[in-house]
């Protein structure tokens, strides 16, 4: 499945696997949504594959007013879905009470069933955790995460990373069980009189695939992401 960003499939044989479980784990500024949501409607747009877009940090008018600004339109293509926090609170009340994570995953479950989607997006799993009350999180997540793969989707799971953290994930089980991980950095360089702040992209690991382990810096021209590559 291409990612729209030139420079990047060439260094995946092509493409994200269809079917993957990728996270996409990046500081702040990152552009990690927007990467996501792009490749979500360019699918959607030229594929006629379904997908689903579930922002916990963004309502839906703050989203699409962001992406209006990658070119995107103000209006969401049909097939693609974008779900805000504020709905899936609303529809909580609807669910027998259980712990929240495995609410979110009943409730990911039956929109996927109901709107048989081939994509699905969760931003950001930091948002989910804060809402979550984790007391055993490996186990919690790993059965969360599983739950996630049994929908046979491809999938992927944003994830904010302190700057200098090593891990990609909170609790460090995401990046185990992921088939991917996509990681978008922010670097501070020396630019004579002033420093100036860089986007760079590497992709660390994705399962099926010879993919290049080096990181390359990350351009958004006219709301196209691009890789400069030497």
């Amino acid at each position: 499945m291409p990612t729209t960003v030139v420079g990047l499939d060439e260094r995946l044989e092509g493409g994200i696997p269809v079917g993957s479980m990728v996270l996409v784990a990046g500081t702040a500024g990152s552009l990690k949504s927007s990467l996501v949501y792009r490749i979500l409607h360019h699918q959607v747009c030229t594929t006629g594959r379904k997908a689903m877009f579930v922002s916990f940090e963004q309502s839906q008018e703050q989203m699409l007013a962001q992406m209006a600004r990658l070119g995107l339109g103000q209006q969401l293509p049909a097939g693609l879905n974008l779900v805000d926090l504020t709905e899936f609170r609303t529809q909580v009340a609807e669910v027998d009470d259980q712990p929240w994570l495995e609410t979110f995953l009943a409730l990911t479950q039956r929109y996927v069933a109901q709107s048989e989607c081939d994509l699905l997006a969760i931003d950001s799993l930091d948002a989910l955790y804060a809402l979550a009350a984790l007391d055993n999180p490996r186990a919690q997540l790993f059965h969360f995460l599983h739950g996630l793969r049994a929908l046979n989707v491809t999938t992927f799971l944003i994830s904010e990373s302190p700057r200098g953290s090593e891990r990609f994930g909170h609790f460090g089980i995401e990046e185990f069980l992921s088939d991917g991980i996509i990681h978008l950095r922010v670097r501070e360089e020396e630019r004579g009189n002033h420093t100036a702040l860089r986007r760079y992209l590497g992709v660390v690991k994705m399962r099926q695939t010879a993919h290049d382990m080096d990181y390359h810096p990350l351009l958004l021209v006219d709301g196209r992401f691009e890789l400069v590559v030497d």
